[in-house]
C-alpha cells in the first residue's frame, strides 16, 4: 500500500474513532412485567431497558442508580450483573452490562421531560418482548434469566446489532 494511502486511512481514523461506550441498564420485574422504556432517535421509536451511559470516575452501580434517578424518577437496589452484549454497528460501538434490579413495591416511574429522547415507559410481560421493536434483540435472554429467578450463570451473548428497519 502506498504511504499516502496509509497516512489517508491513519488521518480518517483519527478523526472518526469508534471508541466502546459502557451502557448499564436494569431489569425491573414487578409481578410478571418488565419496566421498559422507549427511546424516541434518529427518527425512530423503539424500547430499551432503562439505564444509560457509564461516566468517569462511576462504579457500575452507581451509574445504574443514577440513571434510573434520573431518566425514571426511581430509587433502585441493584443486583447482579445477569446479561453482557455487545452491539457493533458501523458507527458505535456499545458494550451492555444489564443488571437485575428492585425498585419500591408502590414507586411509579415518572420521566424525566428534558430529555427529547425519552418518549414513554411501561409495564411489559417479559413474554411480549419477541413481538416489540426491543433493543437490543436480546428478549430471550431476559427471559431466561427472569424464568431462573436471576440466579443462572451471567449470559454473555456477543454482538447483537442488527441493522435498523426503516
Amino acid at each position: 500500500m502506498s504511504t499516502s494511502l496509509v497516512s489517508l486511512a491513519s488521518l480518517v481514523q483519527a478523526f472518526n474513532p469508534v471508541t466502546p461506550q459502557l451502557r448499564v441498564a436494569a431489569i425491573v420485574v414487578r409481578q410478571t412485567q418488565i419496566l421498559l422504556v422507549e427511546h424516541r432517535k434518529r427518527g425512530q421509536r423503539y424500547w430499551v431497558l432503562p439505564g444509560g451511559r457509564l461516566e468517569g470516575h462511576e462504579t457500575l452501580e452507581a451509574a445504574l442508580r443514577r440513571e434510573l434517578k434520573e431518566e425514571l424518577c426511581l430509587d433502585a437496589r441493584v443486583g447482579p450483573l445477569v446479561i453482557v452484549c455487545e452491539s457493533l454497528a458501523p458507527d458505535r460501538h456499545v458494550v451492555n452490562l444489564i443488571f437485575q434490579a428492585e425498585i419500591g413495591e408502590g414507586a411509579a416511574p415518572v420521566l424525566d421531560p428534558r430529555d427529547p429522547v425519552l418518549a414513554g415507559w411501561q409495564w411489559v410481560s417479559a413474554d411480549q418482548l419477541p413481538r416489540l421493536d426491543f433493543r437490543p434483540p436480546i428478549a430471550q435472554a431476559v427471559q431466561a434469566a427472569i424464568a431462573e429467578n436471576f440466579g443462572g450463570p451471567v449470559r454473555v451473548l456477543g454482538d447483537t446489532w442488527k441493522p435498523e428497519s426503516r
